[in-house]
């Protein structure tokens, strides 16, 4: 039970499947007729189908007449006709070309061009199904009577024997050639022999020059066939119009005309078209000798062109031609059915051979200008072909043969890459008879191969999936396939591209289309593969392409590369040990193994752009290691690939860009460096308005230097931040290049303005010191900030007052100026400092001040001692007994000191020699 139960759902699985598969199929394939049509290819006729025309869509068609329908293609088709006025101006447009779109290369590659095959077009040679007696008293005419009723009775041997002897008593007495004997005897001989071949009726003695008596040989192609073309050559070249044509349209012996046509065959394949034997019967009555020629001579015409097509003696043919054409309006043929002139294999396929067999004068008509278009295309003489072409469509024949020659016309075109043409002939093949593409699949095929290397996608898409649904063919249904796949990736739909390429390597593996499907596949599918996987898939498809075009090689290859370039455009974000310019030479080597194995890959282009900029890397390198000199120069070199690099932005490896950083860093480059021609590019450009504020007195210091703006700097610098000592001190410690600082405006600023102010004469410098002394004075504080500071102060210590020294005084404490005095750590990290210490100590020794006394003199001297600092002991001694007077007892107690512990001699014994002026009782102490 349970089996039962498991195959019903196994059943209606399957059956769901299949309505699944079927639906898709549908979706994928559906298909209004006609495929190929542009609304151009109905040539405007007056004032209403040029409103018209724009407005007609593919469901329009459905509404149409046939013969409506084919007359708006007969009223545009003459434009054919003029072959230099129809391709004028006309180029191939839109072939598919690599370098017009690099990314579209990697999808669709380089398409295969699909060699077109020629259509195989056989015309036949007609037989005679009816014979009839002539009335004639002449012994030439009862001869040939005599070799017919042979003939009718199916005595082969003795019609052939017949004939060749009836011909040898014609030559042996001089019977002209232009005679009604002669034409009647030439033409029913030639119909004989054509009987034979078509018959393969080959087991005869053959009469010729050389066998004598006649022999039996094996019947070999061209014995018969040679003969029969030789005696209609003859019958078609040699005919006096003026004999044979009558004054007056007369008609023409019907049974014979009408039997006529229903025996064609076609010798070089040995087929005939009934695919039976050809037999013969006789008509009731006698007929005229010159009523037979007349209704028979269209069809020896006709036998004379197919006769001759194996050996290419196409002036004969055609001289043929133009007399049919003559002979055929002197009489009055009667209507035949319009049946198809064309015969043709079940399930035809864009290689299926066409036989032509005209069942009418029309027909037959256009079918030799049919051969004479496809004579000419075989001499490379394509406007003659479609001058033979156009002659053929005008006749108004059967519309299966119009559409052969709309479809011979646009093969023309097509190989001649004139591809609009080409498509609107297709185009017009189709719509004259909407089954056309059945019966001949390769106008279908490459009607939409002309749109599709036109750039027509639409109606290429339309063409190829009616190729595909409505025609069997193993060569060419993979190639339409591919095709329709590379159009689904054109429009960006991978989804379907990806479906079809699946199909055809599940189906059609051996087919040639299979490589370039697998290519297609793995360039679609290797973004998304681990690199493990994707080396594993890579050695599939080298494989299977082994022996494929070149270009798929490269293609492969190309999308492989590209992956790797992903990758490691990935891993360069996580990469901390490598710089920008060793990771972009990582990835320029993977390109150049690729150079190396593919010097001409037509793939190349696509990694031009990403080597460029790859190759700018150091740039940004120079960028952001801060080497200014080195940056400059590259950008000089590369300009134009560094502001097409800020266009693009292409990150390909961690911190390969050109963006606002970069272009920021060659802007202060270039200010610190003063290239004044790039500082002035530079700030024109979208990041001009760094450090705005600082660039007319930057510009003003470098290039025109002056105490006005000087001043007007320092007073800047100093309104930009409350701590600017701190970058003055920062500008004395450091090599300054320092182009990422927020502050490096300010700093290069200070640095102008320094150099300015140190390559100054004396004039200049005392006058901006003096300005900048008196603004460092109202904050005492800042004065020792920086060395800077201290040097501004410092050259300027002649011209300080009292008042002023005890500011500068007040700017350090009693312990830090002892430091600066004593302290030789301290001098040799604070020079200046110290330099101010030293000429604060003189001053105060010479222009005495209580609070300078306080904090810097008494502090010094207490710190030195007597015995080590008695000279700068008895000057201050001095000072205060001038200020005081000799008895104040601290001027005795430093004389007492200085005369008990001075080191000097003479300071000793002056101390000794005050004392005893100025203290008795010290004297009498020190006389003891």
């Amino acid at each position: 039970m349970f089996k039962k139960l498991s195959n019903i759902y196994l059943f209606l699985l399957n059956l769901f499947l299949v309505f699944v598969t079927l639906s898709f199929h549908s979706l994928c394939y559906s298909q209004n007729w006609p495929s190929l049509f542009d609304n151009e290819d109905f040539i405007p006729q007056n004032e209403i189908d040029l409103k018209n025309n724009p407005k007609i869509t593919l469901k329009d068609f459905k509404k149409m007449e046939q013969e409506q329908l084919r007359k708006k293609v007969f009223d545009s088709f003459y434009f054919i006709a003029d072959f230099g006025s129809s391709i004028k101006g006309e180029e191939p447009r839109n072939w598919f070309d690599s370098h017009k779109n690099p990314e579209n290369s990697l999808k669709v590659g380089f398409p295969p061009s699909i060699k077109r095959p020629p259509v195989k077009i056989h015309f036949p040679v007609y037989n005679l199904t009816k014979l009839a007696y002539f009335k004639a008293n002449d012994q030439y005419t009862s001869k040939l009577n005599m070799c017919q009723d042979f003939w009718l009775q199916n005595r082969l041997q003795k019609a052939y024997d017949c004939f060749f002897f009836l011909q040898l008593e014609l030559a042996q007495d001089k019977v002209s050639i232009e005679s009604l004997i002669r034409l009647n005897v030439n033409i029913l001989h030639g119909f004989f022999l054509i009987f034979l071949s078509s018959n393969n009726e080959d087991k005869l003695y053959i009469w010729n020059a050389n066998t004598v008596p006649p022999s039996e040989r094996e019947y070999t192609d061209g014995d018969h066939y040679s003969i029969a073309r030789s005696l209609f050559s003859y019958i078609t070249t040699r005919v006096d119009n003026a004999v044979y044509f009558p004054t007056k349209k007369e008609d023409v012996i019907d049974p014979i005309y009408q039997n006529i046509f229903n025996s064609p065959t076609y010798f070089k394949l040995l087929a005939k078209i009934a695919g039976e034997k050809v037999s013969v019967s006789l008509l009731p009555e006698p007929v005229d000798p010159l009523a037979w020629i007349r209704t028979v001579m269209p069809i020896v015409y006709a036998d004379a062109m197919a006769m001759n097509q194996g050996w290419l003696i196409w002036q004969r043919a055609f001289t043929s031609a133009a007399k049919m054409e003559d002979f055929i309006k002197k009489f009055s043929y009667p209507s035949l059915e319009n049946d198809s002139p064309l015969s043709i294999e079940k399930n035809a396929t864009s290689r299926s051979e066409v036989f032509v067999a005209a069942k009418n004068n029309t027909d037959l008509l256009s079918a030799i200008d049919l051969f004479r278009a496809v004579a000419m295309i075989s001499s490379k003489d394509p406007t003659a072909a479609i001058e033979y072409i156009a002659s053929g469509i005008s006749r108004q024949c059967h519309p299966d043969l119009a559409s052969l020659l709309f479809s011979l016309s646009g093969d023309i075109y097509f190989d001649l890459d004139i591809l609009r043409w080409a498509r609107r002939s297709y185009s017009w093949a189709e719509l004259n008879d909407k089954n056309f593409v059945e019966k001949v699949p390769s106008s279908l095929f490459f009607g939409a191969e002309s749109a599709y290397w036109l750039g027509q996608y639409d109606i290429a898409k339309r063409g190829f999936e009616r190729f595909v649904k409505s025609v069997g063919d193993p060569e060419f249904g993979p190639w339409a396939r591919l095709r329709l796949a590379e159009i689904s990736e054109l429009n960006k739909d991978s989804d379907t591209a990806r479906t079809i390429y699946e199909v055809i390597l599940k189906n059609f593996d051996r087919h040639p289309a299979s490589e370039d499907a697998q290519v297609r596949l793995f360039c679609l599918y290797e973004k998304k593969l681990t690199p493990n996987v994707k080396k594993v898939e890579y050695k599939k498809v080298l494989e299977k392409i082994k022996n494929g075009r070149d270009v798929l090689k490269k293609q492969a290859k190309a999308c492989l590369l590209r992956s790797d370039l992903v990758d490691m455009s990935e891993k360069s974000k996580e990469e901390k040990k490598k710089n920008v310019v060793q990771k972009a030479n990582d990835q320029k080597e993977k390109i150049d193994v690729y150079r190396k194995e593919f010097p001409e890959s037509e793939f190349l282009v696509l990694f031009s752009h990403r080597l460029k900029e790859l190759e700018l890397a150091e740039g940004t390198l120079l960028a952001s290691e801060n080497k200014c000199k080195e940056l400059i120069e590259y950008y000089n070199k590369n300009r134009k690939e560094l502001i097409s690099l800020e266009k693009h932005n292409h990150n390909y490896v961690a911190g390969l860009k050109w963006d606002d950083k970069d272009k920021v860093k060659l802007l202060r480059c270039s200010a610190f460096l003063s290239d004044m021609k790039m500082w002035k590019e530079m700030r024109k450009t979208n990041i001009g308005k760094d450090g705005k504020e600082m660039h007319e007195i930057f510009y003003s210091l470098t290039t025109h230097p002056s105490v006005e703006k000087a001043i007007e700097g320092y007073h800047l610098l100093k309104s930009k931040s409350q701590e600017w000592g701190n970058k003055v001190k920062l500008y004395e410690g450091s090599a300054f290049e320092m182009t990422e600082r927020e502050d490096f405006w300010e700093l290069l600023t200070l640095q102008r303005l320094l150099k300015y102010e140190f390559v100054s004469k004396v004039s200049v410098k005392n006058l901006l010191n003096t300005v900048i002394s008196r603004d460092l004075l109202s904050k005492p504080d800042k004065i020792f900030e920086t060395q800077v500071f201290c040097n501004w102060m410092l050259r300027m210590k002649d011209q300080l007052n009292d008042s002023e020294w005890d500011t500068i005084a007040s700017a350090k404490t009693s312990e830090q100026w002892l430091k600066l005095e004593f302290n030789e750590k301290d001098q040799k990290s604070h020079l200046c400092d110290t330099a101010f210490a030293k000429a604060l100590l003189a001053v105060t020794l010479t222009r005495p001040s209580t609070f300078r006394d306080k904090s810097v003199l008494l502090p010094y001297l207490e710190k030195k001692g007597i015995s080590n600092g008695s000279e700068e002991w008895l000057r201050y001694a001095q000072r205060l007994e001038r200020e005081r007077s000799s008895q104040d007892l601290e001027v005795q107690g430093i004389y007492t000191k200085l005369a008990k512990d001075a080191k000097e001699k003479l300071i000793k014994e002056s101390a000794h020699a005050w004392i005893k002026k100025n203290i008795d009782k010290e004297a009498d102490k020190l006389l003891w």
